[in-house]
């Protein structure tokens, strides 16, 4: 929430010029204007219970004119606001608000304050009717758009929720400013509990873009896996996503992770798994210790000879009809961070064509891409990569671990 201390320096501004004014529309009386002045001497000196004394001795004064009427309660708004009784500085503002003096643009300013208060004084009702007269009356700030799509959230409006805070994040997106954290951890709450699957991934995933923190990676990474139609023959590739997003902080993780790479062929990316989670100090402790050791070795083993007879096998691979072998190599070449020579060799299986299912080759590629630094193309192939079985949901993470989302 945006400060009210602007309010407060523009009223304490008021000064006693502010009290007497020179024309006969906005001047106050000496009876009036000289207690103003005193209570407005009074706030600089940070004397509010003084300065409110004397503004009541000015609001006893009978036949008041709106001006007077104006003066009085603009600088009891402050004095208010001080002393921590924001229900009082509504009111004021509001009482400022039914003079009519001030113009349009002046008038915006505290009707923005009042948005604020109100959410400070979780009056959530309140706050909307407040933001909506805001807008009503031609204001344009977006804070109280904000305030409102929350106060929304926390009177369990789900729906109206995320209808406002997708709206405000669009607005955002427009004039150039970064998503609110809070209003997208709003966004991915109201989705979970409306039951959207895919409105609950979205926000998670403009969260890691905006926010990448560890648990929202955790939380999206879980979420994606968990979607109706998820292949499970992609799970490695989201193993590989959580091993660079530092999604993984469980020792199981880690070696589920390394297992399913060897199985699949993998022992690069298995060895990949287990070194960083040693790196992490998550594995060699306790009774899976040695366990875990023997799997680190195999993988280790494996790897190096792997790598022994790639090159061979890309050949072989390369003089294959169909570029099926040619995938499983260029995904090899990647696992050791080859990235130039997984590049070529999936860029040729993609040509060669006969693939079950080109876009985990082309999302592979992309990957790549991002490891060799080709942030353009790695860009240009993984928003190119469609099915609805997770390829596109792990394409577009890829873009966001990667920083091109």
């Amino acid at each position: 929430m945006k400060p009210l201390h602007g309010l407060i320096a523009l009223l304490i501004a008021l000064g006693a010029a502010a009290a007497f004014a020179a024309d006969e529309d906005h001047a106050a009386r000496e009876q009036v204007g000289k207690p103003v002045q005193q209570a407005q001497q009074l706030l600089r000196q940070q004397k509010f219970a003084e300065a409110l004394a004397r503004l009541k001795a000015a609001d006893a004064v009978p036949d008041k004119s709106p001006y007077e009427t104006y003066i009085i309660e603009e600088t009891r708004a402050v004095a208010l606001i001080d002393t921590g009784d924001d229900a009082g500085a509504v009111k004021a503002l509001e009482a400022v608000l039914a003079t009519r003096i001030l113009s349009p643009a002046e008038a915006a300013k505290r009707r923005l304050s009042i948005v604020q208060l109100d959410y400070r004084l979780k009056d959530y009702p309140k706050t909307v009717a407040d933001a909506q007269r805001f807008y009503a009356e031609g204001g344009s700030d977006p804070e109280p758009r904000r305030l409102m799509a929350q106060s929304y959230y926390l009177e369990n409006d789900f729906a109206g929720a995320t209808r406002l805070i997708r709206q405000v994040l669009a607005d955002d997106a427009q004039a150039g400013r970064p998503p609110d954290e809070a209003l997208l951890l709003s966004l991915a709450s109201s989705e979970f509990k409306l039951k959207s699957r895919d409105g609950y991934v979205d926000a998670l995933e403009r969260l890691v873009a905006s926010h990448p923190k560890h648990e929202y990676w955790v939380d999206l990474c879980r979420a994606v896996q968990q979607k109706p139609g998820f292949a499970p023959r992609l799970r490695l590739d989201l193993d590989r996503l959580e091993i660079a997003a530092g999604a993984m902080d469980k020792a199981e993780q880690y070696v589920e992770a390394a297992e399913r790479a060897l199985e699949r062929g993998f022992p690069g990316d298995a060895k990949t798994f287990l070194d960083k989670g040693y790196a992490a100090g998550v594995l060699g402790k306790g009774s899976a210790a040695e366990r875990q050791k023997r799997l680190a070795d195999t993988a280790k083993r494996l790897s190096e000879a792997d790598q022994q007879v790639l090159s061979v096998q890309a050949k072989e691979a390369d003089a294959s009809a169909s570029g099926i072998a040619l995938e499983k190599i260029g995904e090899a070449y990647a696992s050791y961070g080859k990235y130039d020579q997984a590049i070529t060799a999936l860029t040729g299986a993609l040509k060669k064509g006969g693939l079950p299912n080109s876009d985990d080759a082309r999302l592979h590629l992309g990957v790549a891409y991002i490891g060799a630094g080709r942030a353009s193309d790695a860009e240009a192939t993984l928003t190119g990569v469609g099915g609805a079985d997770g390829t596109r949901e792990l394409a577009r993470l890829w873009l966001a671990q990667a920083g091109l989302r």
